[in-house]
């Protein structure tokens, strides 16, 4: 049964990118006057170049986080305007797969890669991919899982509620007979609607979830405190134990401040509970509260705008989503001076680290997924004159196992410019393009939607749904901006 499911939902997929002709005027995007728009997202600063003269390393946190792809699907589908701070790229990147296997005994593996900077003949572009290892779920060992969902009356709306109830029903699905599941809602107060049902209830566990409706205001704060009080009743020890937090982030009674709720959140997750932050529709989508929730809270954030951005996450990918498999995941990449004269990281721009915090083993960084790839995109100069095959740049890899908090650390250099980038290579750069294109960069120097098209528009590049419909979105962008 859930086979057919899936396999139904990727043929809608097809199916729905199949039908628009590229000359046709679905593909339009021309952004609508956003009027009474109270969506908010964190500033998004956009990094220079750095001149590896005066410093020649750069740290980032690393994780699973992919939420801003759907959301700009979102917005251009629905001819709303796509803002800046909206378009994260690396978690843009994130969103999709790639070929990289991870065939070591390690959580994660590095990949590397340099070619010439799509948008700037003069610029190579360096590529570093985390390939996550696969893990089957232990189904000996039971989940604990606590669903947070809000039921405030922000959310009664058809692409808010009734998309979240039919999503964690997906994951309902999923469960296995003895993981142990609470619900908590909340609203003006809070409300604990199941304690400590078995994963066996599924039919039971699904009426409670399909019962719920909305109306009231959003007291989050009450609800964020119950929900961890059961994740902590029902403790698993060495188990997966997560919160799984539904809303659209409008927190407007209770702990109201970005700071305020960062600080519970990080205090919370010492107790060993991880947080997944699932967002829902738009006009008020509060995407700065959610990102701070998540990366506060060892979790990841998704957006989901479509029964079908639900199907990829708790069932197709369900075990990036609930499986960690490193924590505290942090970057160094240090340049070799004699090669590069500077460079400038694509994205990040709120996940940049110091030396120091990069050296610290209590620095909190980012949580990987079993699975995912995590990839980052850094454009850089060269300097003239270089001796032949030199090491143009080392990336050093650190991260901690989630259960024994073992720390780790694996490195790679790259002293190789390919002349032939990979599929992967032009996929991502092409993301990465589009990114830049939709900040109106002041970086994006000859970037076009169609050197995008013209590069990935390839059976061997647009190898599944997702990437065919990227494509589909570019198309839209640019056919909307032939005026």
């Amino acid at each position: 049964m859930k086979r057919f499911f899936v396999l139904s939902l990727v043929c809608v997929l097809f199916f729905t990118i199949g039908c628009a002709s590229k000359d046709s005027g679905y593909h339009n995007y021309v952004p609508r006057d956003s009027g009474g728009n109270l969506e908010s997202y964190l500033e998004l600063v956009e990094k220079g170049y750095i001149d590896t003269a005066t410093n020649n390393k750069v740290n980032v946190s690393l994780d699973s986080s992919n939420a801003a792809y759907s959301n700009i699907r979102r917005l251009i589908n629905n001819g709303r305007p796509v803002v800046k701070d909206a378009v994260n790229i690396e978690q843009m990147l994130n969103y999709f797969n790639y070929s990289y296997v991870n065939d070591t005994d390690k959580a994660l593996k590095i990949f590397t890669e340099v070619a010439d900077c799509p948008w700037n003949d003069s610029n190579k572009l360096v590529q570093i991919g985390i390939k996550a290892k696969e893990f089957e779920l232990d189904n000996e060992k039971p989940n604990n899982f606590v669903f947070l969902l809000d039921v405030s009356g922000s959310m009664g709306f058809d692409n808010k509620l009734p998309l979240m109830i039919n999503a964690f029903k997906l994951l309902i699905d999923n469960l296995n007979d003895q993981d142990r599941i609470s619900i908590v809602t909340y609203a003006a107060g809070d409300k604990v609607v199941l304690d400590g049902g078995f994963g066996f209830e599924k039919t039971r566990i699904s009426a409670i979830v399909s019962d719920l409706t909305a109306s009231g205001s959003t007291h989050g704060s009450k609800g964020i405190y119950k929900a961890y009080e059961l994740a902590e009743k029902y403790f698993v020890e060495g188990g997966n134990n997560r919160v799984f937090l539904g809303t659209d982030g409008d927190f407007n009674v209770g702990i109201t401040s970005i700071e305020g709720l960062k600080r519970f959140i990080s205090q919370k997750r010492e107790t060993g509970v991880y947080l997944t932050v699932l967002g829902f529709g738009e006009g008020n989508l509060k995407a700065s509260t959610m990102d701070t929730l998540a990366q506060a809270g060892n979790g990841n954030y998704y957006y989901i705008d479509s029964i079908l951005e639900a199907q990829k996450v708790f069932v197709s990918e369900l075990g990036g989503t609930l499986m960690t498999v490193a924590k505290d995941t942090k970057a160094q990449v240090e340049f070799n001076p004699e090669v590069v004269e500077k460079y400038r990281v694509i994205g990040y721009e709120n996940k940049i680290l110091t030396d120091e915090e990069f050296e610290n083993e209590e620095t909190d960084a980012g949580e990987i997924g079993a699975g995912h790839t995590t990839v980052c995109l850094i454009e850089i100069v060269l300097k003239e004159n270089q001796a032949e095959n030199p090491e143009i740049f080392k990336c050093t890899l650190r991260y901690k196992d989630p259960t024994t908090f073992i720390s780790n650390e694996i490195v790679a250099t790259c002293s190789e410019i390919t002349e032939i980038p990979s599929n992967d290579f032009i996929f991502a750069s092409g993301i990465a393009e589009f990114g830049l294109l939709l900040r109106d960069s002041e970086f994006k120097s000859n970037a076009s939607y169609n050197n995008i098209i013209e590069r990935i528009d390839k059976p061997e590049i647009l190898t599944d749904a997702y990437r065919l419909e990227f494509l589909e979105l570019v198309r839209k962008v640019r056919n909307g901006n032939q005026n």
